[in-house]
């Protein structure tokens, strides 16, 4: 399995596409948007290597990581849009940024986005612990948000070793999510660095939210 990165939106998110078979994916936190100059990115790449997009996975819900979600719905209007369950709400298709998102924009002084935030389309598809989508195991890790989740599978690497793909539980290599914005917990998140530490065989390999790749220790 290949799982091809792209940086994408305001902050440079590692929006991930994760080959299924028959020339299909599913896209991780799509950011591409017009304000951050890289509207067409994700759907050149998929256009560019004849894939089709199943599905739209979110590590969870805050700005950064979903203001490319209204393309992709828009070119592969059967695509669902699959978020944790307690986050439903921050992506609701009224045209209105959540609570979290509204706060976490006037926080970062960017509300230049909240209405871009507020176009995306509502999430259809609800996750919760320990389901499966696409073959991937959904692990509940709040602490950065509420309905911070990553996907594991045991065996995706080509080699045979897991990935985890963690969202901004790991925001980076070797570095977790803040958790000083509305919805963050440090606890909630301690505990789920822990969790991670303590399920996720060493030598998994990480790909976080943002920046570098790397393995569980």
């Amino acid at each position: 399995m290949k799982i091809h990165v792209l940086h994408t939106g305001v902050f440079k998110v590692n929006t991930l596409v994760v080959p299924l078979e028959g020339g299909k994916c599913f896209i991780v936190d799509p950011a591409a948007c017009a304000l951050s100059g890289d509207e067409n990115l994700i759907l050149d790449y998929l256009k560019a290597h004849k894939l089709e997009c199943e599905g739209i996975v979110l590590t969870h819900s805050h700005f950064d990581h979903i203001t490319g979600i209204a393309p992709l719905k828009a070119a592969f209007p059967s695509a669902k849009i699959a978020l944790h369950e307690s986050e439903l709400s921050e992506l609701n298709g009224s045209g209105m940024p959540g609570p979290m998102n509204n706060s976490v924009l006037r926080f970062f002084g960017a509300p230049e986005l909240l209405d871009v935030v507020g176009a995306q389309p509502a999430a259809d598809t609800p996750l919760k612990e320990g389901m499966t989508i696409f073959g991937w195991k959904v692990l509940h890790t709040p602490g950065h948000t509420p309905g911070s989740i990553c996907l594991y599978k045991a065996d995706a690497a080509d080699d045979g070793r897991g990935i985890l793909i963690s969202g901004d539980t790991l925001f980076d290599y070797g570095g977790y999510g803040r958790t000083d914005m509305y919805g963050g917990d440090e606890i909630e998140i301690q505990k789920s660095l822990a969790r991670l530490q303590r399920e996720i065989p060493a030598g998994t390999l990480v790909y976080p939210g943002h920046d570098n790749f790397g393995f569980m220790m």
